[in-house]
Formats: C-alpha cells, structure tokens, sequence
C-alpha cells in the first residue's frame, strides 16, 4: 500500500537498509571452537571463547551479509544446473571434543564437500597464479574433510568486484589435519583449565 502523504527520506531509507542488514547480517556469537576460524592465534580463539567474540561494527555485519548473499546466490547457480544437493548444509562436529565444530556450506549430488568464498579479482588472479588456496581456507577445509568423513572438497570462489569464478579441487593431508587437531586439543585444554596459551601472532593484548 502507497502512502502518499508521507515523503521518504534517503537518511531513513540508507538507515533502514543499514538497520535490517545487520539485524539479518548472519552473525553468531559462538559459544564452541569454530572450524572456520582454527587458522587464527590460539590466545585469540581462547579469549574469544571465554569472553565473546568482540562485538562486531556496521562494516563487519555487511561483509558478512555479503558473504552469505554470494554463498545463497552459487548454491543458487548450482541448483539451476542439477549439481548442488538440497538441504546438504550441516553441522561437522570433532569426535574428540563436540566444542571443536564449522558448518559446512553443503554438499555436491556426487558427495564432494562444497566450501564458498567471495573475495575479490585480485584474490582469485593471485590464487590461479600460485595455484594455491589462501592457508585460512585450506585449514578450514581440512578440518571439515577429517571431521565430516569427505574424500575430496570442491571451493567456489567467486570475485564480488567481477563475478569471475575460480574453483579448487581440495584432498585430505592427514599431517595437516592431524596438526589442526592438535591445536584444537590444545586450546580446548587451556579453556578448561582457565590458563590462556602463549600468544603466536604477537598482537594480542596482554
């Protein structure tokens, strides 16, 4: 229904765009060790892990935002094409501890992991040059591979400033998982017994 006797202004229409995407950003304020985020220094995965994640910004909800309508659209591509299998998204859960978990973005119909990363040109031409994924990725990747059980893993990148795709084929390297385990286990451990490990990145506050 119009409403015609009301004129709109562009700071109401910009501040409830800005309102709703954040409200609808996708963030969640996990209270487990994510898969996704096993690349990051294990004093911030604890710190995180007792405290909260740090509260997020208007900048960080839209980044979000648009992941998450980059990661709609491509299950969306894939569909139109008979290879994403429906309703394949789901949580991986470690057997070794239930707080070390990811979600994954779904599954190809011929039982490949399907992981979806929206970067930009310059990420994907850097990628093809060196024919390697960023390690961030590669990381979570094997994690979801060791814990959901997947023989191989398929990354869609696609380039928000292009739209350019670029797709990597991942196999499981049981030294690497074994490794991010290993860290897991570690930083689990320091949770549990309240002692915060040793800062690796050297930025972390002391």
């Amino acid at each position: 229904m119009l409403i015609r006797d009301k004129r709109f202004s562009a700071s109401q229409v910009k501040q409830g765009l800005v309102d709703w995407s954040v409200a609808h950003s996708g963030y969640e304020d996990r209270s487990y060790l994510g898969m996704s985020r096993i690349h990051e220094c294990p004093r911030v995965l604890y710190t995180d892990f007792i405290n909260g994640r740090r509260e997020w910004d208007v900048s960080h909800h839209m980044m979000c935002y648009l992941g998450y309508l980059f990661e709609r659209d491509i299950k969306e591509r894939l569909k139109g094409i008979g290879l994403y299998a429906e309703f394949s998204e789901r949580e991986v859960v470690a057997e070794f501890d239930e707080r070390f978990r990811g979600h994954i973005d779904g599954e190809l119909l011929d039982g490949s992991l399907l992981e979806i990363k929206s970067v930009t040109q310059a990420r994907i031409d850097t990628i093809r040059a060196t024919q390697r994924i960023p390690m961030r990725n590669f990381e979570q990747v094997q994690c979801y591979l060791r814990h959901g059980h997947y023989e191989r893993a398929l990354v869609v990148y696609v380039a928000r400033d292009t739209n350019e795709l670029y797709v990597a084929q991942v196999k499981p390297v049981v030294e690497v998982a074994d490794k991010l385990d290993r860290k897991a286990r570690d930083v689990l451990a320091a949770i549990d017994a309240g002692e915060a490990p040793v800062c690796v990145c050297g930025k972390c506050e002391v």
